[in-house]
C-alpha cells in the first residue's frame, strides 16, 4: 500500500510540475526570488516585481529599503497598485485608484525569443510629481520591445508622500545619515540599482541602461543627469518635454519660491498635524492631495537637498557637471498647452521676466490664438529654450540630439495651435491603438481659442484633464503608424548605440546652437532649421535670467 500511495504521490507531483513546466508562461529567478510572468503583445511581461519595502509605518519619507525575499513562485502578471493620488477625470483611467503607498514594483517587458545583453530602457512617467502610473496603457512599450530592448517600467512615490520635508523630518534624516525631501527621486534611483543588480537575467546588459521619461519624468532625467547618486547608474538619457523651471530650496527661500519646510509647515496646518509621528499615523487617505492642492502644485517640484538633487540642470549643465553620456531632448510644437491653465496676463508674465513689453508684444502679437499667447511665452522659455540649452551644452560632454514633434492625426490636427505636451507618447510607445481615438470627422480651424478656453473651463470645474489635452490618435492612419514607428525605431536604435540615426530617414545631427537643426517628427519635413529663431533666442537670454535673480 505505501508503495502504491508513495507511487501515486510521485505521479500527481510529476504531473503538476509537468503542467507547470509546460504552462509555457515565462519564468526567471531575481535576488528576491522567482517569477512567473505573462505574455501580451508579442512581449514577456513580469509585472508587480518589489524593488523597495512598502515604504509605510515608520518608512513613510524615509528613502527606500531593500525589499524582502518570497518562497515559490511570485505570480507576476497582473500590475500592481498605482502609488496614491487623487483622482482626475481622463487623466486617470486605467490607474485603478486611490493606489496604495505599498506600490515601489517595477515592470520589465522583454521580447520573446530569449537573448543576452540587450539593450535596457527604464522608463520615468510624468504627471507633475503628483499623478500617473506605469499602469498607464499609453506606456505598455509594444513598439519598443519589437525593435529588439527591454523596457522597465515603475512606479515611485507622488506628491506629498514623494516629495516633503519638514524640520523634524530633516533633523530625523540628519541624525540616521539619510538623504532627505526628495523620496519620489530616491525610489528612481533605487530602480536603477534593481536593474543593475537584476536585469541580466531577463537578457539584459546592465552596463547599457537608457533613462528615458516624459515631462515630470523628463526633468527627473535631467535631476538624474546632474545627482551624483545616479552617477554610473545609466548610460544614455532621453528627455521628452523637460519643462525647466527653477527648484526650490530645502530649508531656504530660493529663487523667489518658498522652501520645502514651508511647504511642510503650511500643508501640516490644513491637515491639522504639528508632529511627525502624528503625520505618521494618519491614513493614506488623508494624505492623498485634494484637487486644490494638486492646483497650488506645490508638490509638484523636487528641493534641492545637496545629496539627490545638488542643483538646477540649467546651471550645471553650463558648468559641465552633467553625467557625460549621450543625451536626446525634445519639445511639442505646443508643449505650451501645459501652462494654458494657469497663465497670467502677458504683460505681468514678460515684466516678472524682466522682458521688455515692446519686444514681447513685437514677437508674440502675430500668434492667432490669442487666448494662449502667455502660455506660448512660457513654453518658448522653458520647453523650447531649455531643450535648445542642455542639447547645446552637451559639446565636448557626450553627444546630444534635439527633435521637435510636430504631428497631429489628421482629423484633430486642425483644431490645435500645434502638437500638445504628452501627444508624442503613444508614437513612441507604439499605443496609438490604446491611446483616445479621433473623431471619424474632421474637426474645424475656425475658431480654436474655443476649444482651449473649454477646455480651461472644464479644468477650473475640478478633478479633470479636459479630453482636448488628451493623447489622440488614430490606429488605422498609415501616417500615424509610420510617424510610431519612425519615432520608437529612433529611441531603441538610441539605446543600442548612443546615435538615434536610422538607415531610410533624415540624418539627424549632433545639435549645436550655431546650426539649430533638429530633427522634425511631422507631416512634412523631418528636419527643422532655426526653430522659431527669434522668439526663443530671446527668452534663451531670460532663462539664464531665471537662475540669477533671487
Amino acid at each position: 500500500m505505501k508503495k502504491i500511495l508513495a507511487y501515486l504521490m510521485l505521479l500527481v507531483s510529476a504531473i503538476t510540475f509537468n503542467s507547470f513546466a509546460s504552462s509555457g508562461l515565462p519564468t526567471v529567478t531575481v535576488e528576491s526570488g522567482s517569477l512567473e510572468g505573462s505574455t501580451e503583445y508579442s512581449m514577456n511581461v513580469f509585472k508587480n516585481i518589489p524593488y523597495a519595502a512598502p515604504p509605510v509605518g515608520d518608512l513613510r519619507w524615509r528613502p527606500p529599503q531593500p525589499a524582502a525575499s518570497w518562497a515559490g513562485i511570485r505570480d507576476a502578471s497582473k500590475f500592481g497598485d498605482s502609488c496614491p493620488q487623487p483622482y482626475l477625470k481622463n487623466e486617470s483611467k486605467g490607474l485603478g485608484l486611490p493606489g496604495n503607498e505599498d506600490c515601489l514594483k517595477l515592470n520589465v517587458f522583454t521580447p520573446q525569443k530569449p537573448a543576452k545583453d540587450l539593450p535596457v530602457m527604464v522608463w520615468i512617467h510624468g504627471g507633475a510629481l503628483q499623478m500617473d502610473g506605469a499602469r498607464d496603457p499609453l506606456y505598455t512599450p509594444i513598439n519598443l520591445v519589437k525593435n529588439g530592448v527591454i523596457v522597465v517600467t515603475f512606479d515611485y512615490r507622488l506628491g506629498s508622500l514623494g516629495f516633503f520635508a519638514s524640520k523634524e523630518l530633516i533633523a530625523e534624516a540628519k541624525a540616521k545619515g539619510e538623504p532627505v525631501g526628495n523620496y519620489g527621486t530616491m525610489d528612481q534611483i533605487a530602480v536603477l540599482k534593481w536593474v543593475k543588480r537584476n536585469i541580466a537575467a531577463f537578457g539584459g546588459n546592465p552596463n547599457n541602461v537608457t533613462i528615458f521619461g516624459e515631462s515630470a519624468g523628463a526633468r527627473s532625467v535631467t535631476w538624474l543627469m546632474v545627482s551624483d547618486a545616479a552617477r554610473g547608474l545609466f548610460h544614455r538619457a532621453i528627455a521628452e518635454s523637460a519643462q525647466q523651471s527653477p527648484i526650490r530650496g530645502l530649508d531656504q527661500r530660493r529663487l523667489g519660491l518658498p522652501p520645502g519646510t514651508e511647504v511642510a509647515a503650511k500643508y501640516m496646518a490644513t491637515l491639522g498635524v504639528k508632529s511627525l509621528k502624528e503625520m505618521r499615523s494618519l491614513s493614506t487617505q488623508q494624505l492623498v492631495l485634494s484637487p486644490a492642492n494638486l492646483k497650488a502644485g506645490e508638490f509638484g517640484s523636487s528641493m534641492i537637498d545637496g545629496q539627490i538633487i545638488k542643483g538646477d540642470p540649467i546651471p550645471l549643465f553650463a558648468a559641465g557637471q552633467q553625467a557625460r553620456v549621450p543625451f536626446m531632448i525634445g519639445t511639442n510644437s505646443w508643449d505650451a498647452s501645459l501652462f494654458t491653465f494657469n497663465q497670467p496676463p502677458l504683460e505681468a508674465l514678460a515684466k516678472s521676466f524682466g522682458e521688455d513689453p515692446r519686444i514681447v508684444n513685437q514677437l508674440y502679437s502675430h500668434i492667432p490664438e490669442k487666448c494662449a499667447v502667455s502660455a506660448d511665452l512660457m513654453g518658448d522659455m522653458l520647453f523650447r529654450a531649455s531643450t535648445k540649452f542642455l542639447a547645446d551644452r552637451m559639446n565636448g560632454v557626450a553627444p546630444a540630439y534635439a527633435y521637435y514633434f510636430d504631428y497631429l492625426t489628421r482629423n484633430i490636427r486642425p483644431a490645435y495651435p500645434g502638437a500638445p505636451h504628452g501627444f508624442e507618447l503613444s508614437f513612441v510607445f507604439g499605443t496609438n491603438a490604446l491611446a483616445a481615438q479621433a473623431p471619424k470627422k474632421m474637426e474645424s480651424s475656425e475658431n480654436r481659442c474655443a476649444y482651449i478656453e473649454k477646455a480651461i473651463a472644464e479644468n477650473k470645474t475640478g478633478a479633470i484633464w479636459p479630453g482636448y489635452m488628451y493623447p489622440t490618435t488614430d490606429k488605422y492612419d498609415l501616417q500615424d503608424i509610420a510617424i510610431s514607428e519612425r519615432m520608437s525605431a529612433s529611441w531603441a536604435q538610441f539605446a543600442k548605440t548612443g546615435n538615434p540615426n536610422i538607415e531610410g530617414q533624415a540624418n539627424w545631427p549632433i545639435y549645436n546652437l550655431k546650426d539649430d537643426v533638429m530633427r522634425s517628427f511631422s507631416p512634412n519635413d523631418e528636419l527643422i532649421k532655426g526653430m522659431l529663431k527669434e522668439r526663443v533666442d530671446y527668452q534663451l537670454q531670460h532663462l539664464k535670467g531665471l537662475y540669477t535673480h533671487h
